[in-house]
């Protein structure tokens, strides 16, 4: 189910995202053409707008309502003034309208969403020109902003270079929204109570249907492993790596031990879809029999600069595209396009007998934040206490941290708990316990909110591996600079073409990828000191 998913929702990155920027002060003069009325939302430069609602329905109509727009929670409906153009953006009407919610696909706007209209409009929201609004600068590198799904951390106060899991990070939309599972890696547990925190600290929104923990007791000598197939197995023994070698030369001491030093590299300067090898060498392994090969790794930003380009590209068009998506009107063939080229981390074992290496599997999770730990279950090799591994992967796309071999005993099933308790900055928040409880509802979570999930563990005195299941969705907040980018050419050749495309984009990422990081990380909201409700 998670390969599924990873190859459609990864692919869909490619060719859309959110929203619009903001309306001018002057007056507004639709003319009967849509492109025109969208050309007009987007061409501001003024910093005082107007607020507006576009409400792309199901059916391909759009309305865009202005200056004043009104949410009626008895009749589930959106009330204002403006126009609505049919599915070929011909003009149909002006005056006032009252849009069913039931019959929206994707709503753009570039206003905050708060009182009545928060539950209701921010699940489909695309928010446009607020970064601009609400003070968070990303202007030097505009395709580095920090952007995430929602981030968990053990440590709420930790706000650094990682989290401690980062949930459904391919559900970029709605119709995308899928559950997603995290190892947590955790240190031994001396009491029967776990929390975590899950903050919003990118320009999104975060619509969260579901937070559960799942845990499996574990003796001192055991430790369970997930894999990406969702599959759960208690493996005894670690094999700690001996020796590995990358282009650069021996990388042993970075990829031995479970420390968050990483190996990585940067992209090749001709091609970005150049791929590399790491080979890894185990001696001495006692038990060969049901071996596994666990890995700590996350990406680099390139997948984030390529995501953004895609978004730029669709300029102030993109809102249509993403209501396309949730029509459904694009197949899973065609959205495939340029993440597909680059691939997974491919895994081999060499085979002393028939003196080849043998392909096992792989790995590949989306996300440049927290680290994903994974066991590969491997193939039947050699009896041989030497054993040799070859990971190939495309360069300067993964960033390595841990990788060793462990004796897989058996597959098991976790048990699955619900959080007692919600804590919202620090106060018990009964409604955002309700809604994570009731598969019905969404817990929306805006830029800077901060959410503390308390479980109850079933025992006490016993130790348990923990995984984190989260599912929901999210939506990318449109930043102002991005919109300058607009190029159809580009998009379809990036849809179209993706292995040339890497190709001919490659020199203008590299201007970017040193840079990027700081940015990246600069750029990201703290919840201690912010708060979208409070701005």
């Amino acid at each position: 189910m998670k390969e599924k998913l990873t190859k459609l929702i990864w692919s869909a990155a490619a060719i859309i995202m959110v929203a619009l920027i903001v309306l001018a002060c002057s007056p507004y003069y639709f003319r009967s053409n849509y492109n025109n009325a969208n050309k007009l939302l987007h061409e501001t430069k003024n910093l005082e707008t107007k607020p507006f609602l576009k409400a792309h329905l199901k059916n391909g109509d759009v309305f865009i309502l202005f200056d004043k727009w009104q949410v009626d929670t008895i009749r589930n409906c959106v009330t204002g003034n403006g126009v609505r153009y049919d599915f070929n953006r011909q003009k149909k009407f002006e005056g006032n309208f009252s849009i069913v919610s039931d019959s929206v696909a994707i709503y753009e706007t570039n206003t905050k969403i708060e009182g009545a209209e928060a539950e209701r409009i921010a699940l489909l929201s695309l928010l446009a020109g607020v970064d601009v609004v609400i003070g968070v600068i990303c202007i030097t590198t505009p395709k580095a902003c920090f952007g995430s799904c929602p981030t968990f951390y053990i440590n709420e106060n930790d706000n650094f270079h990682y989290a401690d899991a980062e949930g459904f990070s391919n559900a970029i939309a709605p119709s995308l929204e899928y559950g997603d599972i995290d190892a947590l890696n955790n240190k031994r547990l001396t009491d029967n109570t776990f929390s975590i925190t899950m903050k919003n600290e990118a320009l999104e929104t975060h619509c969260v249907n579901d937070v559960k923990l799942f845990a499996y007791p574990r003796k001192a000598n055991e430790r369970i492993y997930h894999t990406r197939q969702d599959d759960f197995y208690l493996c005894e023994n670690t094999y700690k790596l001996t020796n590995a070698i990358g282009n650069e030369g021996n990388v042993t001491s970075l990829l031995r031990n479970d420390d968050k030093v990483e190996r990585f590299s940067l992209a090749d300067e001709n091609n970005l879809r150049t791929k590399e090898e790491v080979y890894l060498t185990y001696d001495n392994v006692e038990n060969t029999d049901d071996l596994g090969l666990i890995a700590s790794f996350r990406q680099t930003l390139l997948t984030t600069y390529l995501f953004y380009s895609a978004m730029g590209y669709m300029g102030d068009q993109v809102g249509d595209i993403f209501a396309s998506i949730e029509r459904k009107k694009y197949k899973e063939e065609t959205i495939s396009s340029v993440y597909k080229e680059l691939g997974d981390i491919d895994v081999y074992v060499w085979d002393n007998k028939k003196s080849n290496w043998n392909f096992q599997g792989g790995w590949n999770e989306t996300g440049p934040i927290a680290f994903n730990h994974q066991m590969l279950p491997l193939k039947t090799i050699s009896s041989s206490k030497n054993v040799k591994v070859k990971l190939v992967m495309n360069k300067g796309l993964w960033r390595l941290d841990y990788l060793a071999l462990t004796n897989i005993r058996k597959k098991v099933t976790p048990i699955e708990l619900s959080p007692d308790q919600i804590l919202n900055k620090g106060k018990i928040d009964p409604d955002a316990l309700l809604s994570i409880n009731d598969p019905g509802k969404y817990l929306v979570s805006m830029p800077g909110s901060m959410y503390k999930f308390n479980f109850t563990l079933p025992e006490k005195n016993q130790d348990y591996e923990l995984f984190l299941y989260s599912k929901g969705y999210y939506l990318e907040w449109m930043r102002a600079h991005w919109i300058k980018d607009k190029d159809l050419l580009a998009l379809k050749h990036m849809i179209e073409n993706p292995k040339q495309y890497l190709k001919r984009e490659t020199k203008s990422y590299k201007r970017y990828e040193i840079q990027m990081e700081q940015e990246f990380w600069n750029s990201k909201i703290d919840p201690q000191i912010f708060s979208y409700y409070e701005n």
